[in-house]
């Protein structure tokens, strides 16, 4: 069964690298558009010089499989754009990228009988040629018709990929955990280095020295799965420590107090499930967390 073809509107990281990696999975290429003739080019030049152009209708109108990889703010106005030009037909599928929107903003195509389906990558591609190996085994978030989810997970297959099926309804939720996985990683890396900053270290040496720490953190998730990667003093009950910790983020870095009481109030209840705590340890440690005056006034 031959694949069907595809067409990119839109030639940033996101859908250069996929179209590159669909590209070496046998899918192929009806055509290229993007804002500029240039990008169409630069990412048309990645996977054999198809057509690349400024203007969707020739790539939409001899493609199967559409993919609007746009900005988010630009989504619905170019499958509205695409929709006004007339060279949608039933049976083809529209898809977009984005994490946070759902597939209703591809409702001008889905009017004119076109199948829509949101394809979130769970993956971050800054790069095509690193995106599209990246993309090879990732897991992927699919929302959309019936139809286009079948359609969509055999694009997945191809790419060695794994999927998430969710409702519309969800989709906000489920970007929400994503920014907490990935984008919180960052900001709570940002404020121990800060804390490392408060007793001298300098911020790049400090960004070094946690790293290994991280890396040994991710592959304990990778290796040992939740509740079991959790390490630390909340996971063994040490009382003792966590007084320390709360005592000096007092004397060093106040604000930082109302963010160590919330995590450690979470991880309490993760190091109960993985059975390093009992309930009379657990709940010692949740008073520990509670704010008492003054403390108080640094949650409000």
């Amino acid at each position: 069964m031959s694949k069907e073809r595809i067409a990119l509107v839109g030639a940033g990281a996101a859908g250069s690298a996929l179209l590159l990696a669909l590209h070496r999975a046998g899918y192929p290429i009806a055509g290229v558009a993007s804002r500029t003739l240039e990008s169409a080019r630069r990412c048309a030049a990645l996977i054999g010089d198809p057509p690349a152009t400024s203007d969707p209708a020739p790539a939409v109108v001899n493609a199967d499989i559409i993919i609007l990889a746009t900005p988010d703010g630009q989504i619905e106005p170019a499958c509205h754009a695409i929709a006004d030009q007339g060279v949608i037909r039933p049976g083809q599928l529209f898809l977009h990228l984005s994490g946070a929107l759902t597939s209703n903003v591809l409702e001008p195509a889905r009017h004119k009988g076109a199948e829509v389906l949101s394809l979130h990558p769970i993956q971050a591609l800054a790069d095509p040629q690193k995106g599209a190996e990246l993309l090879r085994g990732s897991w992927f978030c699919l929302e959309g018709t019936t139809p286009a989810i079948t359609r969509g997970e055999a694009l997945v297959k191809a790419l060695q990929g794994e999927t998430l099926v969710i409702p519309a309804e969800k989709k906000a939720l489920y970007h929400a955990a994503l920014c907490v996985a990935a984008n919180y990683l960052v900001t709570i890396e940002s404020i121990a280095v800060t804390l490392l900053e408060k007793i001298g270290i300098e911020r790049q040496a400090g960004l070094k020295a946690i790293l290994p720490l991280i890396a040994g953190s991710v592959e304990n998730l990778v290796h040992s799965g939740l509740p079991d990667a959790l390490t630390g003093p909340i996971s063994r009950g040490d009382t003792a420590t966590i007084t320390q910790h709360i005592d000096s983020l007092r004397e060093i870095q106040p604000a930082y107090q109302a963010i160590y009481r919330m995590l450690g109030k979470e991880t309490v209840e993760l190091a109960l499930e993985k059975g390093g705590l009992d309930q009379e340890q657990a709940e010692q440690i949740r008073l520990l967390l509670t704010p008492q005056p003054p403390d108080a006034c640094l949650i409000s």
